[in-house]
């Protein structure tokens, strides 16, 4: 069974003394990084492998140190072999790919900071992440039941009312498949006018959401 905590020592060390993996296949923004550093300085640390001292982790941040004149860095002296350094190399490279956001949570949080300096987002990132919920969410305002075609809603309607086979998708004839959810977009003036409106739909017993 393999150790669950790797043999490790925590130094500073020279940043002239550490070189990178020569099969590190993942390519970093250092202009990115070393903006960062610039304004959060540098946390963390660097993984080295103890033998060849060749980073492991970490080596475009090593590379915005460089960038930004640090003569030392923190580092962890790990005491793998060559085989185990490549298999952190690609496990850290990884794990750190997998997963995702949750675009509107990170969006009020990079509202929430007076500038973005120093976050490695940008204000058009900003923008395209608004764009992206607002596609997510084009149906703004939805019933729980889809109107009919003559007004008002599918339990309301009379024996009159068309079925499902009687309403083919757009730009198919020959597709009967009613969409599962009927909505419309509404653009306000104000938040104030969107309150307003919200009020006015949840008291007709529409279901109701407000976009950024």
């Amino acid at each position: 069974m393999p150790r669950l905590v790797v043999d490790q020592t925590y130094r500073m060390v020279p940043v002239a003394n550490l070189e990178p993996h020569p099969d590190n296949p993942h390519q970093g923004d250092v202009d990115v990084i070393a903006e960062s550093i610039e304004k959060n300085g540098f946390y963390g640390t660097i993984l080295v492998q103890q033998s060849r001292m060749r980073i492991i982790a970490g080596e475009h941040r090593w590379r915005g140190a460089k960038a930004k004149g640090l003569g030392q860095v923190p580092a962890l002296i790990l005491d793998v072999d060559d085989d185990a350094a490549l298999r952190i190399l690609l496990a850290d490279n990884r794990t750190a790919e997998i997963g995702g956001y949750d675009d509107q949570a990170l969006a009020e949080l990079l509202r929430s900071l007076d500038d973005l300096d120093g976050t490695g987002w940008t204000e058009q990132d900003l923008d395209d992440l608004a764009e992206a919920i607002a596609s997510d969410n084009a149906v703004a305002l939805t019933s729980d039941r889809a109107p009919t075609p003559g007004g008002g809603r599918a339990d309301q309607a009379g024996t009159g009312a068309r079925d499902e086979e009687e309403l083919p998708e757009p730009g198919d004839a020959e597709t009967h498949t009613r969409p599962s959810v009927w909505g419309v977009v509404v653009t306000c003036d104000s938040e104030a006018q969107q309150v307003q409106l919200l009020n006015q739909l949840a008291g007709q017993g529409w279901n109701v959401r407000a976009l950024m």
